[in-house]
């Protein structure tokens, strides 16, 4: 009888935790918070990696088309830097300002080459580098919201005039 008291006495207790109106914790707004985190970072050290080679171009190149592209991608990708940077700050986010082993790399292979090679290369460069980007900046329009969703669909347009003006380069050089 004692037992049957206490197995009684313990679904009371367990009844009143289970009904206790306490909310569990959201984590739905953690995940998004990563993904903004993750797009944040990888968009700036790809903007800056893309920036240091077309400064690169500007000394390399007398290709007048490579120049403007140049000049075009340093430009938006300064401005597209600044408001993440912004946004990063505001969600205290860190991002680094030294590229990864991969992108410095692509920078030394690319200050080795000279002449018709550079270009080349160069135009090949910003193609892959824009098509990558293109996707980044897709998925962050489609999964994230506010203001890395604004940023995303702005600078989307422009990624894509950068990966054309490449690609018809890369088809007029070869």
């Amino acid at each position: 009888m004692r037992r049957l008291g206490a197995i009684l006495v313990l679904v009371t207790l367990l009844q009143i935790l289970a009904c206790n109106e306490r909310k569990g914790k959201n984590y739905n707004k953690e995940a998004i918070n990563d993904n903004e985190r993750v797009f944040m970072q990888t968009a700036h050290e790809d903007g800056l990696s893309e920036i240091a080679i077309s400064q690169l171009a500007l000394k390399n190149t007398k290709d007048t088309s490579l120049v403007s592209l140049a000049k075009h991608i340093i430009a938006d990708h300064t401005d597209a830097d600044a408001q993440l940077k912004k946004m990063a700050k505001a969600d205290k986010i860190t991002l680094s300002d030294t590229l990864s082993s991969i992108h410095n790399d692509a920078v030394k292979s690319l200050s080795a080459k000279k002449g018709k090679a550079f270009d080349k290369a160069y135009a090949q460069v910003i193609v892959n580098y824009n098509e990558k980007a293109i996707k980044l900046f897709k998925a962050a329009a489609e999964t994230t919201d506010g203001d890395v969703q604004d940023l995303a669909k702005q600078t989307l347009p422009k990624l894509q005039s950068h990966f054309q003006k490449a690609e018809n380069i890369c088809t007029d050089l070869k």
